[in-house]
């Protein structure tokens, strides 16, 4: 059985490669216009709305209940 590649390229470390990413920054606030949540340099795909960051940041990057947030750090792999 053999397979050939259909959603990668072989000069692609990883699939990632294919995508561009860039820095955005994400608030939500409240009806009244209240700060809720502000976080700087979320790395989301180029091609994403604000809107799609913002729900993005609100679902997952909250961290509600977490004493401090964690620093980026580069892996290999």
């Amino acid at each position: 059985m053999k397979f050939t590649r259909f959603y990668t390229q072989a000069d692609w470390n990883t699939p990632y490669d294919s995508m561009k990413f860039e820095s955005r920054t994400s608030e939500i606030k409240n009806p009244d216009g209240s700060q809720v949540f502000h976080m700087s340099n979320v790395q989301v795909p180029d091609s994403w709305s604000q809107v799609a960051t913002d729900i993005i940041a609100q679902k997952y990057f909250r961290k509600a209940g977490v004493p401090a947030k964690l620093k980026k750090v580069s892996e290999k792999g």
